[in-house]
């Protein structure tokens, strides 16, 4: 029998080593999870849940355009899940039939009264059952003072599902922590109303729309006057081309990982004193990113250079839409110095010159990006906290200081 040669015995070792080595590592990516730190996999708060699951999916965006100054936000409202709130203000008064009068918040009143009851404010018709005119002008001689009083009226559409203009420019959404009560309509209310803060709607009108025809196109605007959205297909096709946020923010993902923003810019705030003042201040310096920041990526990209800024902050940072779409059509004019490349297929040619800008028209990639990166450092807790205080770590300050560091400060031991 002839004795393996120990080239033969080596190709063996190193085999069986290959074969060791891959199954452990598989052994270890199923089990690992099982024994890693809870806080680690699941969400950093309540508001980031309710950003990602419900309030991306019910935000769309349209598509920017030519001539079109800004963009439109619209809300789907659903009933029994959608928080909306009716609140006056010192100019905005709100008349309603008196089954629905508890569903108003005055000016200054507390707490702030929610529904999931789907409602919607109009300006004031003449009905049988309720004359809302009559009711806007008998209150407007009740009121005093030089300020002009807009009236509007609440009223039941009769519904399950509509959508409302959004005046959040697609970035923060209305929210309560304190000082608010939900006047539920369903026997099972979705979980998220029994959060100790709530996103809400407040005082939805509802998005109607106009065709009209430019030249042998037709195209649309929006009209308080006008039709009613009829669904969510509509509002997605190709005439209005809406998106979600949600939609958006996945394609963003998808786009930053294409264009190979990694290779540049990392996305983690390290527990370096360069890092936590750099996306914060002196004053407050930031907190490092923790793995539950990024569960509901697809793919995460940490990165390792940093040829270009960090972004794990740049939605705190840097929330200008004007900002964003400057630097990616000339990223030295909007940042001197910068060696990125200019993103200009973010964009499309203005063939016509109504643009308001030198810069070309927004597409849905640009959109997309953007969405992306404003989910960065804003989602971490509810906006009536400042997620960054109180969060330092590394002792931050006292470095800063040149003071000595006492060990468990930072955490309150």
């Amino acid at each position: 029998m002839k004795t393996p040669s120990r080239f033969e015995a080596s190709l063996l070792w190193v085999f069986l080593g290959v074969v060791f080595l891959y199954s452990t590592a598989i052994v270890v990516t199923l089990s690992a999870p099982r024994f890693i730190d809870p806080s680690w996999k699941t969400p950093t708060s309540y508001y980031q849940v309710q950003m990602y699951e419900v309030s991306d999916p019910n935000l769309y965006i349209s598509s920017e355009s030519a001539g079109i100054k800004k963009l439109e936000y619209v809300h789907h409202l659903k009933s029994g899940e959608t928080l909306l709130a009716f609140q006056e203000t010192e100019s905005v008064k709100i008349v309603a039939p008196k089954e629905l009068e508890e569903y108003v918040t005055a000016v200054e009143a507390k707490p702030l009264v929610l529904t999931s009851k789907l409602l919607l404010l109009r300006k004031p018709e003449k009905k049988e059952s309720f004359d809302a005119v009559a009711a806007a002008e008998q209150k407007r001689t009740q009121l005093k003072g030089d300020i002009e009083h807009t009236f509007l009226e609440l009223y039941d559409p009769g519904v399950d599902s509509a959508f409302s203009l959004s005046r959040t420019e697609g970035l923060v959404e209305d929210f309560v922590d304190e000082d608010f009560k939900i006047l539920e309509t369903s026997s099972n209310p979705p979980s998220w109303h029994r959060d100790p803060g709530v996103i809400f709607v407040k005082n939805p009108e509802e998005y109607r729309i106009r065709e009209y025809g430019v030249g042998k196109s037709k195209t649309w605007k929006y009209d308080p006057r006008g039709r009613a959205v009829a669904s969510v297909e509509e509002l997605t096709d190709k005439a209005l081309g809406f998106r979600s946020r949600k939609e958006l923010i996945l394609r963003g993902q998808e786009i930053y990982a294409h264009e190979g923003c990694f290779y540049c810019h990392t996305d983690q705030t390290r527990t370096l004193v360069q890092d936590v003042v750099a996306n914060g201040s002196e004053d407050y310096p930031a907190p490092p990113s923790s793995a539950n920041e990024y569960i509901y990526q697809k793919v995460t990209f940490p990165g390792t250079k940093r040829n270009g800024p960090d972004l794990s902050r740049v939605g705190v940072k840097r929330p200008s839409r004007d900002w964003h779409k400057s630097h990616f059509w000339a990223p030295k004019t909007a940042s001197a110095g910068s060696i990125m490349p200019s993103f200009r297929h973010f964009f499309d040619f203005d063939p016509r010159g109504t643009a308001r800008s030198v810069a070309g028209v927004p597409n849905q990639d640009f959109e997309a990006i953007f969405q992306y990166l404003m989910t960065k450092g804003t989602r971490i807790t509810p906006p009536t906290q400042a997620w960054w205080l109180g969060k330092d770590p590394v002792d931050t300050l006292k470095i800063i200081e040149g003071k000595p560091q006492v060990v468990g400060a930072a955490d309150g031991r």
